[in-house]
């Protein structure tokens, strides 16, 4: 009555923690940004925020190229350059009508071109750049200036000499196009490439994150629809695509064919295997139900216990299924051939699950004292897991399986034949030392890969079209940042101003190729640069005399511009995504291209209060180094707790030939691994943890064991079950799935031998 009890009270705590779970997780912050596993203590929730506000800017953005038609298809280059223009005029209709988008880009009326021409020629103080000014103050300035009076060919007006006799607004359109390698024809914004074929390019923007999988997969089925559209309409055109929408859903649509493919697969592999061992579907339900009471337990402490949770740790924390869900295996199996009741069953099994339960959970407990959050949240969640799912096993499992069929277990000869042939001792001396020699080869010749854009292959077609867009509008996928903030929009310009200064050096130095930044000055700034002029134009016009040149110019009337006026004009929508405003402070992004020294750029950062560094890729590479390194040192101290523990049990000779064919496991398969040309990252290392798990439980069951043919049977059920479960991914296009699937299918396959070899621990009456 009192384990039936027991079960009940189990029962009704999972729904209660199911309940509650849900309640707290609706009401806490959920990450699930790769970076926010990076340690905090020096970035606030503020800035955090600020960086994925840009972030999400830069994963919405999306570019087209129209264009690339052969010339000597047609009798010249007017009639194809006529058709390329119709062809992007289509297609932008079409675009318009994909109501994902927002601010498409690619015309320039005549009367923008004007407006913008305007306000340039009007704000000539606010982007007056130090390199105009270095001109405008050589000594030889106003004969540049009567060279271009007299020249025939300068276009120079008197009204432009009387109202800009320094010639400023030239000086500004020169300024403002020498770095862009789009021109103007017809309105369209349009680059040859080197061929000489004509492009026309248009910009756009996505209403909602790029990253969702909904958005992604619908604006690319729309946009792929719109590009077949034109192209066969105009089959002498092409259309590029560019943007992490396309990536985006790519992945997605790869994991989900994928999932489909092998998740179809593996249910049905595993229902047939439990009904062919167990002639019962009881077993499959009562995995599955020891697997949710430890998930759901879990969940509810660490939402208790945890302000935050992040779905990428718990993710990984995921992986201790395959350890929990052999406990129902081994148990289900003892259970078919036993004479006496489910009870006695399970307090023989007892001893055997609680040492492999206290193994793992000694293992966790060590590494719940990391300093890391994200490290400790998983190793929380982890012990809650396997805690509960055990308790789930020992309390619930043997109600439900005291009337499961007795019969003999299927291939009981084939299996006791298994352990005599491969307990020969020149057999086994010389699997040993084959696991030996491939360990020690992997080990000297151990090399890490913590680049994450390396575990995931893209499609050679997308990555294509980005590079051809990127030679055409002059621009690098190789793109860093630097974020400044400021309390007001006028002291993030003069920070502005001062990176400017740093990055032009440099730029001459050699230590970045280019970077864009905001070209408009401060407000102070704004002022001296029209004290310059008039200053300045005072002076040419003394030199102009002393030539025999009287002119009489109107001075520089410089009204100042606003960041809030210039961002609401024409030519600061160039640089609108560029800009935030917060409720109580501004931010700029600066785009680097190219860093070549980000050592140097860290410093420039850091010599601006309010300015930081983003190196994207960089970031990512430290957060899979940093837990690549921490799940290093997981694997050892995982080792020393099954040494521990293990002496304990059965002496200290017998826990360290346990401990040496846990090791003999890890180097098997990083021996292989490094065979399928793979190297060492987060996700290998990942699996070689859950391996460590599911090893010890294989070694306690077969040692502690005295009906061997039985145990091997259900370590074999348990190898099968994992295999179809994690070895199907072996298969998986995903590198780091693969990678995590090869260290376990190969480890815990090596596990299973070194099993058989296992020495016997004193087994007593009541041993299972």
């Amino acid at each position: 009555m009192s384990r039936k009890l027991s079960a009940l009270l189990l029962c009704i705590f999972m729904v209660i923690a199911a309940a509650v779970s849900f309640y707290r997780l609706k009401a806490m912050t959920i990450e699930s940004s790769v970076l926010s596993l990076l340690p905090q203590s020096t970035e606030n929730n503020e800035q955090r925020k600020l960086q994925g506000e840009f972030i999400q800017r830069l994963n919405s953005q999306v570019i087209f190229a129209v264009g690339g038609a052969d010339t000597e298809a047609y009798k010249d280059s007017s009639t194809v350059n006529a058709r390329t223009d119709k062809a992007a005029d289509r297609f932008i209709e079409e675009l318009s009508q994909i109501s994902y988008l927002k601010n498409i880009t690619a015309k320039l009326s005549d009367e923008d071109k004007l407006q913008s021409a305007a306000f340039v020629y009007k704000y000539k103080a606010a982007f007056l750049s130090p390199d105009i000014k270095k001109e405008l103050e050589s000594d030889n300035y106003s004969i540049k200036l009567l060279s271009k009076l007299y020249s025939g060919f300068s276009g120079v007006s008197s009204a432009e000499i009387k109202n800009d006799l320094l010639l400023v607004g030239r000086a500004l359109a020169s300024d403002f196009s020498k770095d862009n390698s789009l021109k103007i024809e017809n309105g369209h914004l349009t680059a040859y490439d080197a061929q000489g074929h004509k492009w026309v390019l248009v910009f756009a923007t996505l209403n909602d994150d790029s990253m969702s999988t909904k958005v992604a997969s619908d604006f690319t089925a729309k946009a792929n629809k719109a590009i077949e559209k034109i192209e066969k309409e105009y089959p002498e055109v092409s259309i590029l695509k560019k943007g992490a929408v396309f990536y985006s859903d790519y992945a997605a649509s790869t994991s989900q064919k994928e999932i489909t493919l092998l998740g179809s697969v593996t249910t049905i592999g595993i229902f047939c295997l439990i009904f062919f061992v167990y002639r019962s579907f009881v077993p499959v339900f009562l995995t599955i139900g020891s697997i949710l009471c430890g998930i759901i337990s879990a969940l509810l402490f660490t939402t208790l216990i945890y302000d935050e949770i992040n779905l990428i740790i718990i993710g990984m924390c995921l992986s201790v299924i395959g350890i929990v869900c052999d406990y129902t295996i081994y148990f289900t199996t003892l259970r078919i051939g036993a004479k006496e009741s489910a009870v006695e069953t399970i307090r023989k099994l007892t001893k055997p699950l609680s040492f492999a339960v206290i193994t793992d959970l000694c293992a966790y407990l060590i590494i719940l004292l990391s300093p890391v959050k994200a490290v400790s949240q998983m190793a929380f969640f982890c012990m809650c897991t396997i805690t509960f799912a055990c308790l789930f096993v020992i309390l619930v499992e043997p109600l439900f399986l005291e009337r499961l069929k007795r019969q003999k277990l299927p291939f009981e000869d084939f299996f006791k034949g298994y352990l005599t042939f491969i307990r020969q001792p020149k057999l086994r001396t010389g699997i040993i030392a084959f696991l030996c020699m491939a360990s020690i080869f992997a080990l000297f010749n151990l090399k890490t890969n913590d680049d994450p854009m390396s575990f995931q292959k893209m499609p050679e077609n997308l990555k294509t079209q980005e590079l051809s867009i990127n030679r055409l509008i002059k621009t690098s996928e190789n793109l860093n940042y630097l974020l400044i903030s400021a309390g007001d929009d006028n002291t993030l310009l003069e920070k502005n101003e001062s990176i400017r200064e740093h990055l032009s050096k440099a730029q001459r130095e050699g230590k970045l190729k280019e970077f864009i930044s905001l070209k408009l000055n401060s407000e102070k700034t704004q002022a001296d640069n029209c004290s310059f002029l008039n200053s300045r134009k005072s002076q040419i016009e003394t030199e102009l005399k002393a030539r025999g040149l009287e002119i009489k110019a109107e001075n520089y009337q410089c009204d100042l511009l606003s960041a809030e006026e210039y961002f609401s004009s024409k030519p600061g929508e160039l640089y609108k995504n560029l800009y935030y405003r917060g409720d109580n402070y501004s931010s700029l992004m600066v785009v680097l291209e190219n860093v070549t020294d980000a050592k140097a750029i860290q410093d420039i950062a850091a010599s601006v209060d309010g300015c930081s560094y983003i190196d994207h890729r960089g970031s990512l590479i430290a957060v899979f180094k940093m837990y690549r390194e921490i799940f290093m040192k997981v694997i050892l101290i995982f080792m020393l707790c099954i040494l521990a523990v293990s002496t304990i049990r059965v002496g200290f000779t017998k826990a360290l030939v346990g401990t040496c064919f846990s090791a003999l496991s890890i180097g098997t398969a990083l021996f292989v691994l490094l065979l399928s040309g793979f190297e060492v990252n987060l996700f290998s290392e990942l699996g070689l943890i859950v391996l460590l798990g599911i090893g010890i439980n294989y070694n306690i069951f077969m040692s502690s064991s005295k009906l061997e043919v039985t145990s091997i049977i259900a370590i074999f059920t348990a190898l099968a079950t994992t295999l179809m479960t994690i070895g199907i991914l072996v298969f998986s296009s995903v590198d780091a799935i693969k990678c995590f699937a090869i260290c376990l299918v190969t480890g815990i396959i090596c596990a299973f031998i070194l099993s058989a070899f296992m020495p016997k621990s004193k087994i007593t009456k009541d041993a299972v």
